[in-house]
């Protein structure tokens, strides 16, 4: 079964301007298109309407429509205005509420829409600009005074409305603006000051006249701290203006009833099938009818998406219905819950080249890129890599939801199992009780390993309210320096960390040296010919860097530097034997160069950081002895008395 199969696709791909609504084939499409919450129907019902019409008067205000981007603000204010136009259009509402309580604006109104773009002008000068021009295009001729002859605006505003009511005596005059909110943003202090006196005898004149006012703007400007130091002139705008909000429910509710329509039969299915997941999480169960209306899209995402502040154009309908196109067609996996979960944008943030210009989420995108190239690169337990890197795409997106992407604040492994319905098939077949807290339980355990694996970076673990999060404070990215500074290492820096290896597979890390400062140790081997033990010298280097052995021993075993060998001759003693490293490949070089590297940067760092490098250190030395270990027989060329064979063939030397 595909998910084509289960839901009545409509998708929303474009953003909608309000000035299409112009043309009236757009409008009559757009009023047919738009669906209407219960929520949605009251505030229509119960506000808008009633402050529009001019039947029966009353304390008339302007209207202010508050919704973000791709929440439908411009839609809404479209099929309003489209219907205060053209009385024939509410044939086309699908609300039969609201289509009855529109008559009484229904075809009252000429109606002037615009919207306002990046432009210097006064709000006064855009506003008087529109009318007269609309005006003229509607036969009637009224100029407005210029500023400096007049006191207040009022006046001329009746002035205008009886000009317009000589051509048109029995309707009203609407004015729509879009974009409000980016413009007053725009403006200077004083310039804002005389804008929003402006806006206020506006909402003052729709209380008298047949004069209304409508206008969309992306947050509530009365709440909003840009504006706290014109309190004054916001306080006396907002006696003067009625604020429709529109919510998440009802983004929920056009996401549901337009983009993901699903007739009975379709939601019985989905039911069907959503149904055996419910026991792993904490509130599948309980929400399963708003999980069926908004399948496969997660709840959370559209509440998680309205929380990212630092992206200003979220157009959440946009995004999902390209989310949804790229899965119609795929068919539904049974082995989990086939949701999209808001983890999904984060591909669709990381893609866009123009979110980088803004300072927060290039920050976060540099955080989030290098630690999944890690759990790409060095992610231990590889069966669980895909929640992984699931897990660190949802941290990347809640750190954008903060506000403050430095506070160490994030989601839970519980919040986060059940915002993203992760899944893992070995719980369900372990036949807990609890499945739920198997699940979370799995969840700690990888972000933990994802933890383990970046070496503390990148992520962290707040103890007092169990969130982990992305941590933008600790971004030191350990391998790229450990592989800059291997980059600069010279040979004879690369042969004394050689010999530390060596010495470990040789088990001498913890013997005294027999020469202080020299790498010098006795050695005993079994002379197996004999049965008897044989003792002489181990040496790291070459016999003109080594002191003089007393007493003499038996024998001499020389390891000579593989990178930078000192020159010496080769008296062909008798009791000499020189073992020289040959046989390396590109594992072993690496291993070598970033095991030197950490070390070396250990040596000039402090606290967490010099931890970190030591323990690198140590993997890296692992390495490094268990490829030793694996090619002592083969790695190895034997020099004795001026002939050179294999160590394969020399094992009597050595003893291995």
């Amino acid at each position: 079964m595909k998910y084509g199969d289960l839901i009545q696709f409509d998708p929303i791909e474009s953003v909608i301007q309000l000035r299409d609504a112009d043309k009236s084939s757009v409008a009559q499409h757009l009023v047919r298109s738009y669906v209407i919450s219960e929520e949605m129907a009251e505030r229509l019902i119960e506000l808008v309407i009633p402050q529009l019409q001019f039947e029966h008067p009353i304390d008339n205000k302007g209207i202010l429509v508050v919704g973000n981007y791709g929440t439908g603000k411009s839609h809404l204010m479209s099929v309003v205005s489209s219907l205060a136009e053209d009385a024939s259009l509410l044939e086309a509402l699908n609300h039969q509420g609201v289509a009855d309580a529109s008559k009484q604006i229904a075809g009252r109104f000429k109606v002037i829409r615009t919207e306002i773009g990046a432009t210097t002008m006064s709000l006064r000068d855009i506003v008087v600009a529109e009318l007269e021009e609309n005006l003229e295009k509607f036969g009637v001729n009224y100029v407005f005074p210029e500023t400096s002859t007049i006191s207040s605006h009022k006046r001329a505003f009746e002035d205008m409305m009886a000009a317009f009511h000589q051509v048109y005596p029995d309707q009203g005059l609407l004015l729509v603006v879009d974009e409000l909110l980016d413009y007053l943003r725009s403006r200077k202090d004083q310039e804002l000051i005389l804008d929003l006196n402006f806006l206020r005898e506006i909402g003052e004149v729709c209380k008298d006249l047949r004069f209304r006012f409508v206008a969309g703007v992306q947050e509530a400007i009365f709440d909003s701290s840009r504006f706290a130091f014109v309190s004054d002139s916001i306080r006396r705008v907002k006696d003067r203006f009625e604020q429709v909000l529109i919510a998440r429910k009802d983004v929920k509710f056009v996401v549901a009833e337009r983009l993901l329509k699903k007739n009975a039969e379709q939601q019985a299915k989905i039911r069907d099938y959503l149904m055996p997941f419910a026991k792993f999480y904490g509130s599948l169960n309980e929400q399963m009818d708003e999980f069926v209306r908004l399948f496969p899209v997660h709840p959370d995402y559209i509440d998680t998406f309205e929380r990212v502040t630092a992206v200003e154009k979220r157009e959440v309908l946009k995004t999902l219905s390209k989310s949804m196109k790229d899965i119609l067609d795929k068919e539904i996996p049974e082995d989990r819950p086939g949701l999209i979960a808001y983890d999904s944008y984060w591909n669709t943030l990381n893609q866009n080249s123009s979110f980088r210009s803004i300072p927060d989420i290039r920050a976060v995108i540099d955080c989030s890129q290098v630690l999944e190239s890690r759990i790409l690169l060095a992610f231990t337990r590889p069966a669980y890599q895909p929640m992984a890197l699931r897990l660190i795409h949802a941290l990347s997106v809640h750190r954008l939801t903060t506000g403050d992407i430095y506070s160490p604040l994030g989601a839970t492994a519980e919040e986060l199992r059940d915002s993203l319905c992760l899944f893992e098939p070995m719980i369900a077949e372990m036949g807990s009780e609890e499945p739920e807290k198997d699940l979370q339980t799995h969840v700690e355990t990888v972000l933990r390993e994802i933890h383990r694996t970046v070496s503390g970076q990148f992520i962290s673990f707040n103890q007092n309210n169990g969130q982990f999060y992305l941590d933008l404070k600790k971004t030191d990215d350990f391998e790229a320096l450990i592989d800059k500074r291997a980059e600069s290492l010279g040979d004879t820096q690369l042969d004394r960390f050689y010999y530390e290896a060596l010495k470990r597979v040789m088990e001498y890390q913890d013997v005294a040296t027999h020469a202080n400062g020299y790498k010098i140790w006795q050695h005993e081997l079994e002379w197996q010919e004999h049965r008897a033990a044989r003792t002489g010298y181990l040496f790291f280097g070459a016999p003109n860097e080594r002191s003089t052995a007393v007493p003499q021993r038996d024998f001499y075993i020389y390891f000579i530097q593989p990178n930078d060998p000192p020159r010496f001759k080769d008296e062909k003693q008798s009791d000499e034997v020189f073992f020289r490293l040959k046989g390396t490949d590109e594992e072993f070089k690496t291993a070598l160069k970033s095991y030197a590297a950490a070390l070396d940067l250990a040596t000039t760092s402090s606290g967490h950081s010099k931890a970190t490098y030591e323990s690198k250190a140590n993997g890296f030395l692992k390495k490094l002895v268990q490829w030793l270990q694996k090619h002592m027989n083969d790695a190895f060329e034997v020099t004795y008395q001026g002939h050179t064979k294999e160590s394969s063939q020399n094992k009597l030397y050595t003893g291995f």
